[in-house]
């Protein structure tokens, strides 16, 4: 039998989005962003005709799930309710079950399962057409590997609906820990995963997937590229899956080679011209993190101070204009010095201890932090930022140990020039 269904997880309706000032004027695009996601993958699930929709934990961004979140997820499912299109939903760490107030009813064809496994029979004309098994968080840690509870109970495709993390990513709290060996053990056809924000399969004994979608609506600078849902056609106990995106706003990390470039302006066209082509217009908005690299005469340029900080802001304002608007996240500085720094390195004397002295700090994080630790203008320093919430200086970065190297070296070889 052929059928389709869509897979999403980790909606986070309602999210606060990290590094979108509030005075950007693209807060009410970024603040939507998440809703207008959910709603386009209503849009797949009606103009696909699937069967379902399995949304796999963290619709909500947290516990305490706000009264916007709640009543979009009741309009958008009342959607597919219309259709005849089942919903079947896990509850995760974000959004346990112990964070429901009962204050908002779904239709009813959605399922929510419980903190106990479960199955149910989707039927198509009388007929099973398969089987969808899932369990819910019932506290927000959750450390047991839920996986051990799914068994297969008869030969129709069988889902399983779980949040989890599967073989330890790292970036995402080790809740539901299992293994591959443990999801092939339990002998379902599809595992419908969520908890992992970055797309992935896995291909399992026998023929069978498991599938992590990826969150639909990246929500900060680590969460870049496309974001969106999995289509998943079923036929003869296959899958064929397709990703489908639906992200509103994209995060982007783009490097601009600073080689080549002899002048500001020239460094904005080129920006400009990256952003142009990075950054589609069918979207409604974009977020980008820009770190110059490569050497340059701009290197110097951009190094005396508060030079970076004002080109970001006039990057800024420029990027914001653009249809649709492009959000300058942050400007970084990763360039190189136009002096060859192997040749100073060879040539010895003092700078060239200099930038080996540098460079052994960077190579040695132990001796780093030493070094930061025994600083007492640094400790006074940082204590002074924590007090203000600032955790810029907690640890040592090596980064700006080789930058501040490059500076000196530089410093010192356009004294000798002149």
């Amino acid at each position: 039998m052929r059928f389709k269904f869509v897979h999403a997880a980790d909606l986070h309706l309602d999210t606060p989005f990290r590094g979108v000032p509030a005075d950007s004027g693209l807060t009410g695009t970024f603040q939507q962003a998440t809703f207008r996601a959910f709603s386009r993958i209503v849009d797949v699930c009606l103009r696909e005709h699937v069967a379902f929709l399995v949304l796999a934990g963290d619709l909500f961004d947290a516990k305490d799930r706000s009264v916007r979140a709640r009543l979009v997820l009741r309009r958008e499912l009342d959607r597919l309710h219309l259709a005849g299109i089942q919903t079947f939903i896990v509850h995760g760490n974000h959004d346990p079950l112990s964070g429901d107030t009962g204050a908002l009813g779904l239709p009813d064809s959605v399922k929510v399962f419980g903190a106990d496994w479960e199955e149910v029979e989707v039927r198509h004309e009388g007929r099973v057409l398969c089987r969808v098994q899932g369990v819910s968080y019932p506290e927000a840690e959750l450390r047991e590997n839920l996986s051990a509870r799914f068994r297969r109970t008869a030969p129709d495709f069988t889902v399983g609906l779980l949040h989890a993390n599967l073989g330890g990513v790292e970036g995402h709290a080790n809740y539901a820990p299992c293994t591959v060996e443990d999801l092939s053990a339990r002998g379902l056809d599809y595992w419908a995963l969520g908890h992992v924000h970055t797309r992935a399969e896995y291909l399992l004994a026998g023929g069978a997937v498991a599938v992590y979608p990826g969150n639909p609506q990246g929500r900060h600078v680590n969460e870049p590229g496309e974001r969106g849902c999995v289509l998943v056609e079923v036929e003869e106990g296959r899958t064929r899956r397709r990703f489908v995106p639906v992200d509103r706003v994209r995060w982007h990390r783009l490097e601009v080679g600073l080689t080549g470039l002899g002048s500001l302006d020239g460094l904005v066209a080129a920006v400009t011209e990256l952003v142009d082509a990075s950054c589609p217009d069918e979207l409604e908005g974009h977020a980008v993190r820009l770190t110059l690299t490569g050497r340059g005469p701009l290197h110097r340029e951009l190094s005396r101070p508060e030079a970076l900080g004002q080109l970001e802001t006039e990057l800024r304002e420029q990027l914001a204009q653009r249809h649709p608007p492009v959000l300058l996240e942050s400007l970084r500085d990763a360039s190189r010095p136009e002096l060859e720094l192997e040749t100073v390195r060879l040539a010895g004397g003092f700078s060239g201890t200099l930038l080996a002295e540098a460079e052994a700090l960077v190579a040695e994080p132990e001796a780093l932090a030493a070094l930061w630790a025994e600083d007492a203008e640094l400790r006074a320093l940082g204590q002074r930022l924590r007090r203000l919430g600032v955790e810029a200086l907690e640890r040592p970065r090596p980064e700006w140990v080789e930058q501040a190297g490059w500076q000196v070296v530089e410093q010192l070889h356009e004294e000798d020039v002149a």
